[in-house]
């Protein structure tokens, strides 16, 4: 791994301790079906951007 996909780790790693206590705490009754939602929409994207962004070598 380069430097900069660690950079990129870290930086997701700090954003999920932020974001996810928070989102446990504010909804408690709907947290499976909304971390499904969640990570279906960034598999998604990710997917998207592999498939068709600039580092493809599909076309």
């Amino acid at each position: 791994m380069s430097e900069t996909n660690w950079l990129s780790l870290v930086a997701l790693l700090m954003v999920a301790v932020l974001v996810v206590p928070a989102a446990l705490r504010r909804n408690r009754g709907v947290v499976l079906r909304n971390a499904a939602l969640w990570l279906a929409a960034i598999v998604a994207l990710v997917w998207i951007y592999d498939r068709f962004g600039p580092f493809g070598a599909n076309f």
